[in-house]
């Protein structure tokens, strides 16, 4: 019995000294390489955090003041009449940013599709506080940030509303092929764009 107790006891000084001197080093020195790698990591994501920031900032700078004069002049003259009718107005399907811009689809009145594209092109990056601060900030805020995944969905379920909205009715079919050609050309052409910028 005695034999067996010191056995035992030798056993658990023996695990006791390896574990000390070899596993719990060990162990530290991998909590410490992890927290290392971690850091490493941390650093490497925020340099390419704000190198995708800097080139997104320089893109929108550029598209806004390459902007086509007649979205900047539609975009006033919106806000003219917007603003003489005592600020009234439904938000939804008649009225939204890309009404603002100029959007315009249809035989009669209906804008070129390159227009409707430049239209769209601004919308996704315009910034809706300083080029519509005259709509109401909640309303403003329902689009999303410039280059957003919402930004990006709120215009194409815009568009594929109308076109839905007016699907079957008589003399809108021009409008409603222009409203769906839209929306699946701007998804298609932005959501890559969108994804590229998603982690700033």
């Amino acid at each position: 019995m005695e034999n067996g107790t010191l056995l035992i006891v030798f056993l658990l000084i023996a695990l006791f000294l390896i574990w000390f001197f070899v596993w719990e080093p060990q162990a530290r020195e991998a909590r410490a390489e992890r927290k290392r790698l971690a850091e490493e990591e941390r650093v490497r994501l925020e340099a390419k955090r704000e190198k995708l920031k800097s080139e997104r900032d320089d893109l929108l700078r550029s598209e806004r003041l390459g902007a086509p004069g007649f979205i900047i002049r539609e975009s006033l003259d919106f806000e003219r009449e917007y603003r003489s009718k005592g600020g009234d107005g439904s938000y939804g399907q008649e009225m939204s940013p890309l009404t603002c811009f100029g959007y315009r689809v249809g035989k009669t009145n209906g804008r070129v599709k390159t227009e409707r594209q430049a239209i769209l092109r601004f919308a996704i990056i315009a910034d809706l506080d300083t080029t519509l601060s005259f709509l109401p900030a909640s309303y403003r805020k329902e689009w999303g940030s410039p280059l957003s995944t919402t930004r990006l969905n709120r215009i194409y379920n815009h568009l594929k509303s109308m076109a839905d909205l007016r699907d079957g009715r008589r003399n809108f079919e021009v409008a409603v092929s222009d409203w769906r050609n839209d929306a699946n050309w701007f998804k298609t052409d932005h959501k890559e764009l969108v994804d590229r910028f998603l982690m700033v």
